[in-house]
């Protein structure tokens, strides 16, 4: 018996990391914590079109 795991369910997850990694390489960079966080989860967003991409392709 075989489970499928629905990796639809953590998307969110991509675009929070990158908003924390974001806001954190902003601060210690210039301090601008603003621009940091938008570039963040534009990253996030990348990262997860790209992940998920690549698994329909593995399905």
């Amino acid at each position: 018996m075989e489970e499928n795991f629905d990796y639809q369910k953590y998307n969110w997850l991509y675009y929070v990391i990158g908003l924390v990694c974001g806001i954190l390489t902003g601060w210690a960079v210039e301090g601008h914590v603003l621009i940091g966080a938008v570039l963040g989860v534009l990253t996030g967003g990348l990262f997860q079109y790209l992940i998920n991409k690549s698994r329909e392709a593995q399905v």
